[in-house]
C-alpha cells in the first residue's frame, strides 16, 4: 500500500510542475457595457482579482505592504458570473446580461480577463407596504410609516429595502416592543412595468417597562463602588418603557467613568410578569488608585530636554465616580546639575516644571454633563534663548451628552483662565532684534525705545463653546455625507465683570471669535475607497471693547498650513497690515514676530478646499486637491484678488488606527508676488511639504 502511494506521488510530481510553470498572471480584468455600477464595484464583489503591479509585488517581498502575484482561475468564472448577477438584481437590474471571455498571452504568460455586460432597463421603487404594526400606537405608526415611505424615482436597492426594515424594527426595540421581530420581506417585480411593491411583516409582540435594576458585581473593586452608584451612571430607571438604545448609552456611560473593566446590561426574559422585564447590570470593577510614572525626552526650542514626570489616578474620589489625577514633570537641559543641586530657583538650572491637578465627575444635578476643572502650573527658564516665564491657570469644562434624536452630534463649553509672566534678558531681545537689522548698534536702539520693558504680563479669559454635527458615513474616511462645526469664544468679558465687581484696572480688548467649517461629500464616486469632497471655512473677531491691536497674536485667526491652504507653511497666510503692539508682548509673539518672520494673523478667514481621494493597495491612498483662503484685518478688505490658491497631491498610509499623510502643495497663485509660479524658483517658492495625521478635513 505504501509503494503504490509513493508512486502515485512521484507521478503527481511533473503535473504540479507543469501547473506552476504554465500559470497566467491576471494583469487586465476589465466590465464592459456598465453604466450605472462601476467597475471599482463590480471587481470588489467577483472572486478573480487582478494581480497587483509590479512595484507592489516587488516591495511585497521585504514588507507586508503591497500584494503577491494573482494568476488567472477559469474555474472561478462561473462564480464571477453568479455573483455579478445575484448583485445587478440586488441593485435593481433583474435583466442584466452578463457574460465573459478571456485572452491568454503565452508569451509574456499574461491573462486578460473581460466580463461583458448589458444591464438592461432598471426597475424602480413603486410602493412599500408596511404589515403587523396595526396595533401599535397611531403616533408610532406615523412615524415607522414616514420613514419607510420610497421614491418612486429611484432604483429598487435591497440595501434600501433592509434600511427600511431595520428603521422600523430598531423604533420598534427602542420603544418597549423588546421582543419584536420581522420576516423576510416580499419583493414583486413587475417586468412589463419595471416597478418593485414590498411587504414588510413585523411581529411586535407586547411592550415592556422595566420592572427593577440589579447588579452583580465581580474584580478587585467591587467593595468600593455602591450599587446605587452604578445604577446611578446607567441612566436607566424603572417604569421607564424598554429601550435598546438607552442600554447601549447606559454601557457607554459606564465606561467612560473608568471605573469598569467590562460592562454589560442584560435584561432578564425569564423574569417578565405584567409586560415589565428586570435588567441586570454585570460590572468588573478593577483597582481605583494607579500611579503611572513617565520619562520625558523632547527637543522643545530645539534643545534637547530629559525629565521624568508622575500620574496619580484616584477614581470614585469622594464618591459619584469622580476623577481625581493629579501629575507633576520636570525637564533639564543641563540634568546632571540639578541631580547636584535639585532646585529649580537655582540660577544654573534651564528647563521646564509643570505641575496639574485636575477632577473630572460625569454627571452635573444629575444631567449627563461631563464636567472638568483643571489647574496648571509651569516654570521655564530657558539657556539659549535667554528668558524665564511663569505661566499659571484653569480651565473648566461642560461636555453635554446629547440625544440621539437631536440634529447635533457634540456640545461643549468651556472657561479658560490664564495668567503668564514673561522676564527677558537684553542680549536675547537684541539678538531678536538683529534679524530685522544688519547693525547691532540699530538694534539696541529698537529694543531700547521700542521694546521698553524687560518684562511682560499678560491675563486672558476665554469663555468658548463648540458644536456641530457630523453626518457623514465614516469619521475617518468619510465619502458621502457632510458636516457642520461651530465655534464661538468670548474674550475678557469674565475678567471685565471681576473687574466691575472688586474695583480694579482693566484694560484688556473684549473681543467675541467665531468660526463657522462645513464639509461635503456628495459620494460622486459610489465606492467606499473613493471620495469627493469639499470644504468652506469662515471667520471672524469682533472687538466691542477697546482696541484688537492688543489681541495676543495665539488668539487670532491664521490661515496656511496642513489643514488648511497646503501650498503655504503653517500660519503662513496673514494679512498685508500687521497691527502689534509691541510693548504686550510675549515670548511666543517675540520669536514669531521676528525669528520666523510671522505676520501677526488676521481678524477675517476665509478658506475652502476641493479634494478627491482614491485608496489602492488596500492600505495606501493618494489624493488630488485645490485649496484657497486667506485673511484680513476686517471683513471689509476681502478682495477675491487676495485670496491665495494652491493645488497638489498627496499620498496617504491607512493604518489600523488613523491614516498617516504626506502633502505636495503647489503655490498656483500668490496675492504677494503675483508673477508666474513657472518663473519662480520652485523649492523654495512654490512647493510647500506637509506631514500631518488623518485627512485634511
Amino acid at each position: 500500500m505504501n509503494l503504490r502511494l509513493l508512486k502515485i506521488f512521484f507521478l503527481l510530481i511533473p503535473i504540479v510542475v507543469w501547473s506552476q510553470q504554465n500559470r497566467y498572471e491576471l494583469t487586465t480584468l476589465e466590465f464592459t457595457g456598465n453604466k450605472y455600477i462601476s467597475s471599482e464595484n463590480l471587481a470588489s464583489v467577483i472572486y478573480s482579482k487582478q494581480s497587483p503591479g509590479w512595484l507592489s509585488q516587488f516591495v511585497n517581498k521585504f514588507t507586508s505592504i503591497g500584494g503577491k502575484a494573482i494568476y488567472f482561475d477559469s474555474l472561478l468564472i462561473r462564480s464571477d458570473l453568479a455573483v455579478l448577477k445575484t448583485y445587478y438584481k440586488s441593485k435593481g437590474f433583474f435583466k442584466a446580461k452578463i457574460s465573459s471571455k478571456f485572452e491568454l498571452d503565452e508569451k509574456g504568460r499574461e491573462a486578460k480577463l473581460t466580463y461583458l455586460i448589458d444591464e438592461g432597463i432598471p426597475v424602480y421603487f413603486h410602493s412599500m407596504t408596511i404589515r403587523g404594526c396595526e396595533l401599535v400606537a397611531l403616533e408610532f405608526q406615523a412615524v415607522i410609516w414616514e420613514n419607510t415611505r420610497v421614491d418612486t424615482n429611484r432604483i429598487y436597492e435591497d440595501a434600501v429595502v433592509d434600511e427600511k426594515k431595520n428603521f422600523a424594527l430598531t423604533f420598534l426595540k427602542n420603544n418597549g416592543f423588546m421582543n419584536a421581530s420581522v420576516e423576510k420581506p416580499d419583493v414583486t417585480i413587475d417586468t412589463m412595468k419595471n416597478i418593485a411593491d414590498i411587504v414588510i411583516r413585523y411581529n411586535t409582540g407586547k411592550r415592556y417597562r422595566i420592572a427593577d435594576l440589579y447588579t452583580t458585581k465581580t474584580g478587585k473593586g467591587m467593595d468600593l463602588v455602591a450599587d446605587s452608584l452604578i445604577k446611578e451612571l446607567s441612566g436607566l430607571k424603572k417604569g421607564n418603557w424598554h429601550s435598546n438604545s438607552d442600554i447601549q448609552r447606559a454601557q457607554v456611560r459606564l465606561y467612560r467613568t473608568n471605573l469598569f473593566e467590562s460592562v454589560g446590561v442584560i435584561g432578564v426574559i425569564t423574569d417578565t410578569v405584567n409586560n415589565t422585564v428586570p435588567l441586570n447590570i454585570n460590572a468588573t470593577i478593577g483597582l481605583l488608585n494607579d500611579l503611572s510614572p513617565e520619562l520625558i525626552m523632547n527637543n522643545e526650542d530645539n534643545v534637547f530636554n530629559l525629565g521624568a514626570g508622575v500620574n496619580y489616578n484616584r477614581k470614585n474620589f469622594l464618591g459619584g465616580a469622580r476623577k481625581l489625577t493629579v501629575g507633576t514633570s520636570i525637564a533639564a537641559q543641563n540634568l546632571s546639575q540639578f541631580i547636584k543641586n535639585p532646585s529649580f530657583s537655582d540660577t544654573t538650572f534651564y528647563g521646564y516644571a509643570d505641575a496639574r491637578i485636575s477632577l473630572e465627575q460625569p454627571f452635573l444635578f444629575g444631567l449627563p454633563i461631563n464636567v472638568k476643572l483643571e489647574s496648571y502650573y509651569t516654570l521655564q527658564r530657558r539657556l539659549n534663548e535667554g528668558y524665564n516665564s511663569v505661566i499659571f491657570g484653569s480651565r473648566l469644562g461642560f461636555d453635554f451628552e446629547l440625544s440621539p434624536n437631536v440634529y447635533l452630534n457634540s456640545l461643549s463649553t468651556y472657561l479658560n483662565v490664564e495668567q503668564s509672566e514673561y522676564n527677558f534678558k537684553e542680549e536675547y531681545l537684541i539678538n531678536l532684534a538683529k534679524s530685522l537689522y544688519e547693525n547691532e548698534s540699530d538694534a539696541i536702539d529698537f529694543v531700547n525705545k521700542q521694546l521698553k520693558s524687560r518684562g511682560y504680563a499678560s491675563t486672558s479669559a476665554i469663555l468658548g463653546t463648540s458644536f456641530g454635527a457630523n453626518k457623514t458615513n465614516d469619521f475617518l474616511y468619510p465619502t458621502k455625507g457632510y458636516s457642520l462645526s461651530f465655534l464661538i469664544e468670548d474674550a475678557n468679558s469674565v475678567a471685565y465683570l471681576f473687574s466691575k465687581l472688586f474695583g480694579t484696572d482693566f484694560n484688556r480688548p473684549q473681543s467675541i471669535k467665531s468660526v463657522v467649517t462645513a464639509t461635503w461629500f456628495p459620494n460622486v464616486y459610489n465606492t467606499k475607497s473613493d471620495g469627493f469632497g469639499l470644504k468652506i471655512k469662515a471667520g471672524q473677531i469682533f472687538t466691542y471693547r477697546g482696541d484688537k491691536i492688543n489681541i495676543p497674536m495665539s488668539q487670532r485667526l491664521y490661515s496656511g498650513g496642513s489643514n488648511s491652504v497646503r501650498g503655504w507653511g503653517t500660519r503662513a497666510l496673514v494679512p498685508d497690515k500687521q497691527l502689534l503692539d509691541l510693548n504686550n508682548l510675549n515670548q511666543e509673539d517675540l520669536e514669531a514676530l521676528f525669528l520666523r518672520k510671522a505676520a501677526t494673523g488676521g481678524f477675517f478667514l476665509f478658506e475652502g478646499s476641493v479634494e478627491t481621494r482614491h485608496k489602492f493597495l488596500g492600505s495606501f491612498g493618494a489624493t488630488l486637491f485645490v485649496d484657497y483662503g486667506n485673511t484680513w484685518n476686517d471683513y471689509s478688505e476681502f478682495r477675491f484678488d487676495q485670496i491665495a490658491v494652491a493645488v497638489g497631491f498627496g499620498f496617504r498610509f491607512y493604518s489600523e488606527f488613523i491614516p498617516f499623510r504626506v502633502d505636495f502643495g503647489l503655490k498656483v497663485y500668490d496675492p504677494e508676488k503675483k508673477r508666474s509660479m513657472f518663473t519662480k524658483k520652485f523649492y523654495r517658492e512654490v512647493l510647500q511639504i506637509h506631514i500631518g495625521i488623518g485627512e485634511a478635513f
